[in-house]
């Protein structure tokens, strides 16, 4: 999976043709020139490169403007996105921190330039050649109308949802808006009884709604609308508080083209206060890495403090307990020294007191940690472990 900038995209299809950059994305070329038309990318035309290499004349198109809604970037390629949990701070911190989002066009400049692009608006009363979306909803209504009515009660959740001129007056509003922005290149949405309604802009849903002021759902889920004034009808659009009413100066027919463009520029309004919030998100991310990461450092500082602590105390306590081995060899030495001298040269040489002089000497060797005592590389003392005393010859013992 490849997430790369629309600008920086146009400029590689236009460097080297699309089947070599696809090959190497992992795609398909396909695929490839189906994500550069979602981003309204032009790709080179067949024979682009022929005529090139043949230094024949050829027409680099430009890059169209972002239409509004639509992603500054393009995510090419499929694939399972792995996360860390819990995620690791040195891992996110290595990645480049977020960029905050820019954008050179004014929401004004935009406004005008998608006013340009609409052309002229007619609003069409006959409802004979409707969106396919209003159309299925006409369609069931005629089904609706249709079914036999021979119980002694009609159930009213199969009763027409569409003949009372108010309905229908809705649903011609709702065409005409349907087919205006289909032209524009947006796509409308529509949900049961045409009251969840919204329009597809760019990568952005931008819901409205189209009713009378004080219409209520009722526990069946049917709308219903006053019976007096029922002709008025009210737009609004929820993401920028944008509304039109019947009123004097008019009627909401009048005033399709405000209503479309302020649907398309809602679209462009959203995906960049959604482009803020994801980063504002990732910078709080970041910081909360960056304050996990100097706990985890802290931590490790703290153990590795403790370890040192530790690892003095052994040491104190192993050239304290050396120091007292070393005595006691030293006392059992002395000791030996004086009961030769006490037991004199003839019989020092008798064998059981030699015996017992070298099993007595044998010990303190033993204990004597001189002979064994190393120093390591950062200074620290380590001692060998003793060696077993030899065993007496079981000719000596008898």
């Amino acid at each position: 999976m490849t997430t790369i900038s629309r600008e920086a995209l146009y400029d590689l299809v236009w460097t080297e043709p699309v089947r070599t950059i696809a090959q190497r994305m992992g795609v398909s070329d396909v695929w490839l020139k189906k994500c550069c038309a979602k981003a309204d990318i032009p790709v080179p035309d067949r024979g682009y490169w022929a005529k090139l290499r043949a230094d024949k004349k050829v027409i680099r198109q430009k890059l169209p403007p972002r239409s509004p809604g639509m992603a500054t970037d393009v995510t090419i390629g499929t694939g399972p996105r792995s996360y860390l949990w819990p995620p690791n701070p040195e891992v996110v911190l290595a990645a480049p921190p977020p960029t905050e989002p820019t954008f050179v066009e004014s929401i004004e400049a935009v406004a005008v330039r998608v006013d340009q692009s609409l052309g002229k608006i007619r609003f069409v009363r006959d409802l004979g050649s409707a969106h396919s979306l209003i159309r299925h909803l006409l369609d069931e209504n005629a089904l609706r109308r249709l079914k036999p009515s021979d119980p002694p009660y009609r159930l009213r959740y199969s009763e027409p949802l569409f003949d009372s001129p108010f309905e229908r007056r809705r649903l011609r509003i709702l065409n005409n808006l349907f087919l205006a922005l289909i032209k524009a290149g947006h796509q409308p949405w529509l949900g049961e009884q045409a009251r969840n309604v919204g329009v597809t802009v760019g990568s952005q849903k931008i819901s409205f709604t189209l009713d009378h002021p004080r219409a209520r759902a009722q526990a069946s889920g049917r709308i219903q609308t006053p019976h007096e004034a029922y002709e008025t009808l009210r737009l609004e659009i929820p993401a920028t508080g944008d509304s039109w009413a019947d009123d004097d100066s008019g009627r909401i027919e009048d005033r399709l083209r405000e209503i479309i463009l302020k649907l398309i520029v809602a679209g462009e309004i959203q995906y960049r206060a959604n482009a803020h919030t994801v980063y504002e998100n990732a910078c709080r991310r970041r910081a909360e890495m960056e304050r996990r990461l100097a706990e985890q450092r802290d931590e490790a500082d703290r153990l590795a403090r403790e370890k040192v602590i530790k690892a003095e105390a052994e040491q104190r306590k192993m050239l304290l307990r050396m120091a007292a081995d070393r005595r006691a060899a030293q006392d059992i030495r002395a000791f030996v020294a004086a009961a030769i001298t006490a037991f004199g040269p003839k019989k020092a040489e008798e064998s059981p007191v030699a015996g017992w002089t070298a099993r007595a000497l044998g010990v303190a060797d033993q204990i004597d940690p001189v002979g064994r005592l190393q120093i390591t590389e950062d200074g620290t003392s380590i001692e060998k472990p003793a060696a077993a005393p030899e065993t007496e010859p079981e000719s000596q013992r008898r």
